[in-house]
């Protein structure tokens, strides 16, 4: 027998094992409590590992889904905010085409004109200035609005902007004496301020869409995210447990080497 070969009795084997089991289920378990979870790899547990991953790049996707539909929500309240100061100015020119049409005196026609032609311009102003981040629903250049939801097609809303300017809602200055003042003029008054009604409450009916769209998205990307989370993560208090387990099995085990070694030491001793 070569004097470097170590024979072993069958228990001892079987302990020697066992302990080599042992050390690694404590490893794996000090492992999972250290990272918090119980499957980090793909050794670990293949389908565990897949399925979870899916689930957080579903989650993700989701995510992006919400942020962009927040964008969009930004854009339409933009576009709502213009639509509602429009309509104020277009009430404020109301008055003034009325007080004009009542008074028999040019110098306060003209000076009413005044108002009524600076008020126009500020309705161009205004729209013009009612866009968020790039994109503007209410002026002379109204660009579209998309929202896409998923990747599969025709899953977006798209909001197409309404032009809200003087031009747009076919409201004329007039002239500088204000002698065309006439009911012709709030007629115009009257149809744009239909116009901009229409458009705010076609806003607002993409608004609560795009809300709703949005929590869905939030609410499914928790849930993709918690499934991926009971897949992978561990049970602190169970790994803990299971730990303890282990180490008193490791002690029981070399205690058990001990006393089966002393016991061959014993028979041996007798010859």
């Amino acid at each position: 027998m070569p004097v470097d070969q170590i024979n072993l009795t069958a228990s001892a084997r079987d302990v020697l094992v066992t302990q080599q089991s042992l050390a690694a289920s404590a490893a794996q378990r000090s492992q999972n409590l250290s990272t918090g979870k119980k499957v980090s790899r793909v050794t670990d547990d293949a389908v565990a590992f897949a399925a979870a991953r899916a689930l957080t790049e579903r989650a993700s996707d989701l995510s992006a889904v919400k942020d962009s539909v927040g964008q969009g929500v930004s854009t339409i309240n933009a576009a709502l905010a213009g639509a509602e100061g429009v309509n104020s100015l277009l009430d404020q020119m109301k008055g003034i085409a009325t007080a004009a049409i009542a008074s028999g005196d040019s110098a306060e026609r003209s000076a009413l004109a005044t108002q009524y032609n600076q008020l126009r311009g500020q309705v161009d102003s205004l729209a013009a200035d009612s866009g968020y981040n790039g994109v503007n629903l209410l002026s002379a250049s109204s660009s579209a609005l998309n929202v896409a939801f998923g990747t599969q097609a025709g899953d977006s809303l798209t909001v197409n902007g309404q032009n809200v300017s003087s031009a747009g809602l076919g409201v004329t200055a007039v002239a500088a004496d204000g002698s065309d003042f006439s009911a012709a003029t709030l007629a115009q008054l009257d149809s744009a301020g239909a116009t901009v009604n229409a458009v705010q409450s076609s806003l607002g009916s993409n608004l609560t869409a795009l809300g709703i769209r949005g929590e869905a998205a939030a609410s499914q990307a928790v849930i993709a995210q918690a499934g991926a989370s009971r897949l992978t993560e561990a049970d602190l208090n169970e790994e803990a447990a299971l730990l303890v387990a282990t180490q008193t099995r490791q002690q029981l085990a070399r205690a058990g080497q001990g006393v089966s070694q002393r016991a061959q030491e014993s028979l041996l001793t007798l010859f």
